[in-house]
């Protein structure tokens, strides 16, 4: 069996605002993700863990201000990737996320977003691992998300 594995870490700056979208959930908070998109740095990071899996081109490459329209749904690379994954014959074999945020705390969020992420992909919820952490205070106005994952040829046709 094949098997690759994908890396990927987004880094953006934290405004004033009203929620922060993670994995396609809304949270609540008083700053939100500076972005061109929505934001969602988890999508983001998972999207290009996906593309480097399979050797394609980082996100920028593809998402940007030519292409796309302000504010877009970053759901939408997670479907080009999961596009891509199925057209070379590749299943998700596990994901495994860190998010750094000082603020809000996630804990209450992780399980919705495990469950989200789960759907989304098929895949079970023990192939997804979704962990936050904080800067102790170093860098409250900045949100990262890293994504590490294996994907596996698939003997299905």
């Amino acid at each position: 069996m094949q098997y690759r594995v994908g890396f990927s870490k987004d880094t953006h700056n934290l405004i004033d605002g009203h929620n922060i979208k993670l994995g396609g959930i809304e949270i609540p908070s008083n700053k939100s993700v500076e972005a061109y998109s929505d934001g969602d740095i988890l999508y983001h990071s998972l999207a290009e863990a996906l593309f480097g899996s399979l050797g394609l081109e980082d996100l920028g490459q593809n998402y940007n201000s030519k292409n796309m329209t302000e504010g877009f749904d970053s759901f939408i690379i997670i479907f080009d990737a999961l596009n891509h994954l199925n057209k070379k014959n590749y299943k998700i074999s596990n994901v495994d996320i860190l998010i750094e945020l000082d603020s809000p705390k996630l804990g209450q969020y992780k399980n919705e977003i495990k469950q989200k992420l789960a759907k989304e992909l098929t895949i079970s919820l023990d192939q997804i691992s979704v962990k936050a952490t904080t800067t102790e205070g170093n860098f409250e106005n900045i949100i990262t998300c890293y994504c590490n994952l294996i994907i596996y040829k698939s003997e299905e046709k």
